[in-house]
């Protein structure tokens, strides 16, 4: 029996199918990956999310899976187009089941099924096991806890698999590269992977900070928060009563980075991409940072929130190497925070940015994700978060987040119901989440992000001047001060490096 799983997303970090990868040759099937990142898209200054591959790879993806008995594609939302495109050449050149995993499915499921053969819905790796293990015996797996399917027209909707609660007991990630494959450089063909490959793609690929390569893991699974734009309020609607936070050992972390400092000797930094790094007690966290410390001993990218960093916790970070640092703020409106269910005061985001700062010495400026273009908001929404950005300590970096409306998600439901989303497929999915709307209220977002006179920004966002240089008369200036501000930012940043910390799993 052998599988072969695809990641269509822009970089080769893929966590997913490395980890079902793993888990399945641990219980003996063969299986391979293929990884079809597009690095052109990836650096550029706008990443896009309409996309068809060549079909000359498309090609050399089918004769890839030949011999493969089963085809899993790992989809997120924004990859949907590819996703499509990757399945449909397998059907038809193959014929074998195609199974579609990862959040978009999870949360969408009956919808997906109208382009694979299978969807799971939640964690993979006892779903995937159990259906290989079936279709070995030939055994009837339709009735599979994890899988829906569709029979004659009826969907069949099983019951889910718990969630796994000892992450101990995983493997860890598939970085076998004798059986992977990647897009040659020409874009248009596949190679087999092999060290210099793999290095080459980890080298010249996403960086963090000041342009360090990176190796992503994660120590948990689940988030602490329940935010109504995010798919892990989606995660818990599908898993109530369950245990959603999970934590990996100490012990299996560092033997997982072990192998890495051995095997990946190229790596520079570690990126932990938990929804929380922080999300732990100080004792456990001062436990772990002094393992990492003896043990690693590398710079690390962490993301934390506001209500789980601490004094102390900062300072066993910073202290063990903690390089690289993002943090969600989304909005300085406790009406909008409320809408995101995030009750967590503007003061309490001043104090976790405090902290952050007095260690500004020792790590790059901390990155800041605010979410622009919510059409519920008002403009004193908007307005309480440029004040709130102006109290935070400097230096900093601001990560923008144009809202979109995911399927699964609490504002997804709302937004549908209002009809603000029409075409999914075109708003939604092929969205760039990163470009946001040319106006005053978001130009004053940016200006503080390029660390514009703090004065300035102050006398601009009182109510009454906003009011007037919000009005529609004057969108087309603002246009135009973004695109002179886009050359600006070209002409100052030519040949160093820039922040990109968007990760994939």
């Amino acid at each position: 029996m052998k599988v072969t799983l695809i990641s269509p997303y822009l970089d080769v970090l893929a966590l997913g199918i490395r980890g079902i990868s793993s888990f399945l040759k641990a219980n003996g099937v063969e299986c391979e990956l293929i990884f079809l990142p597009d690095h052109e898209a990836l650096l550029a200054e706008k990443p896009h999310f309409e996309y068809r591959y060549p079909d000359s790879l498309m090609d050399d993806v089918v004769q890839a899976c030949s011999g493969s008995d089963l085809v899993g594609v790992s989809v997120m939302s924004n990859y949907f187009d590819r996703s499509v495109q990757i399945t449909s050449a397998i059907k038809k050149g193959l014929g074998v089941p195609v199974i579609w995993g990862g959040i978009h499915p999870t949360v969408i499921p009956e919808d997906c099924l109208n382009y694979c053969d299978i969807v799971c819905v939640g964690e993979g790796e006892y779903p995937t096991l159990n259906l290989v293990r079936a279709m070995e015996r030939g055994m009837d797996y339709r009735e599979i806890r994890g899988l829906w399917f569709k029979d004659n027209g009826k969907v069949i909707k099983n019951p889910l698999e718990p969630l796994i609660l000892d992450l101990d007991s995983l493997p860890f990630q598939d970085f076998d590269y004798e059986d992977h494959y990647t897009i040659a450089g020409d874009r248009k063909h596949l190679v087999r992977m092999d060290y210099e490959v793999q290095k080459d793609l980890f080298v010249n690929g996403l960086r963090l900070g000041e342009g360090l390569c990176f190796y992503q893991t994660m120590t948990t699974r689940g988030c602490p928060h329940a935010c109504s734009y995010c798919c892990n309020f989606a995660f818990r609607k599908l898993f109530p009563g369950q245990q959603i936070l999970r934590h990996r050992s100490i012990e299996n972390v560092m033997q997982e980075l072990e192998q890495v400092k051995e095997r990946m000797p190229y790596i520079e930094l570690i990126a932990f991409s938990d929804d929380s790094l922080t999300a732990v007690s100080e004792a456990s966290m001062r436990d772990f940072c002094e393992e990492y410390k003896r043990r690693i001993d590398m710079p690390f990218f962490a993301l934390v929130s506001p209500p789980t960093l601490s004094e102390k916790k900062c300072e066993y970070l910073v202290d063990a190497g903690m390089h690289v640092v993002e943090m969600g703020i989304q909005s300085g409106s406790e009406r909008t925070n409320r809408m995101y269910r995030r009750v967590i005061p503007s003061e309490q985001v001043y104090l976790a940015a405090k902290i952050l700062n007095r260690h500004k010495d020792r790590i790059f400026p901390p990155v800041y994700d605010v979410i622009l273009d919510n059409p519920y908001e008002e403009r004193e929404d908007v307005l309480k978060t440029v004040r709130l950005l102006l109290r935070l300590p400097r230096p900093y970096i601001i990560q923008f987040f144009s809202l979109t409306f995911y399927p699964g998600t609490e504002l997804w439901d709302r937004a549908r119901e209002d009809g603000l989303i029409g075409d999914a497929i075109e708003n939604v999915y092929r969205k760039y989440y990163h470009e946001f709307e040319k106006s005053f209220l978001n130009f004053l977002v940016l200006a503080l992000h390029h660390r514009a006179p703090r004065p300035l920004i102050r006398f601009l966002s009182q109510s009454w001047l906003a009011a007037i240089l919000d009005s529609r008369l004057l969108r087309p200036f603002w246009r135009l001060a973004y695109r002179t501000l886009v050359k600006l930012k070209h002409l100052l940043s030519r040949g160093r490096e820039t922040y990109k910390p968007q990760l994939t799993s």
